[in-house]
């Protein structure tokens, strides 16, 4: 397998192929994500919640994509003039698909008993008796949700950087503060729709 495919899509397709698989990806994410009973409620974030619709899912994901979008594309502009909106989006797109491979795990029977028990009883989180099989499993679910999302985060900044020829390290820093951004306005706009 030829890993600088899955590191940087951008430079091996083109926009209008990454577009197109980003808005089915999108779709099918956002359904994924209902099945599994997970909300988006922060731009980083993934959480159990049973009362998620589709309709949810859908305007959650949708949300974040065009809030990293249009910020990125913001500073992009400010990067770089010739930034195209659809470079942006297309690495918005990218960037929420390990998301939806995110929602997948969190359908492990044991993962939702956890979060009931802890919902009850929020105090009682340091008296959890946990045998040594869910406990590894909670292990490596958690790596692979880390990894998961760093590699959703590396997708955005790949993407960021084609559209917008970024090479100066100030660049980068403003490329995490904006992220930490988003993650607090979707905080504030998700409660608002």
């Amino acid at each position: 397998m030829n890993w600088q495919l899955l590191l940087n899509p951008f430079d091996k397709f083109s926009e209008k192929n990454i577009f197109i698989f980003g808005i089915i990806a999108s779709i099918i994410g956002s359904y994924i994500t209902f099945l599994s009973g997970a909300t988006f409620d922060g731009l980083i974030e993934v959480h159990l919640n049973p009362q998620t619709t589709f309709f949810i899912a859908l305007k959650e994901n949708s949300l974040h994509i065009v809030l990293i979008t249009v910020l990125l594309f913001l500073l992009g502009k400010i990067i770089n003039k010739r930034t195209r909106f659809i470079d942006v989006l297309n690495a918005a797109l990218l960037f929420r698909v390990p998301f939806y491979f995110m929602s997948l795990l969190l359908i492990f029977p044991f993962l939702q008993s956890l979060d009931n028990e802890i919902k009850k009883n929020p105090e009682a989180i340091g008296k959890l008796s946990l045998n040594p099989f869910d406990l590894a499993m909670i292990l490596l679910i958690t790596c692979v949700l880390i990894s998961l999302l760093v590699y959703s985060i590396v997708l955005l900044y790949k993407g960021f950087k084609t559209a917008t020829n970024v090479k100066k390290p100030l660049h980068y820093v403003f490329f995490g503060v904006i992220i930490l951004f988003a993650e607090i306005l979707s905080r504030i706009i998700l409660p608002l729709i």
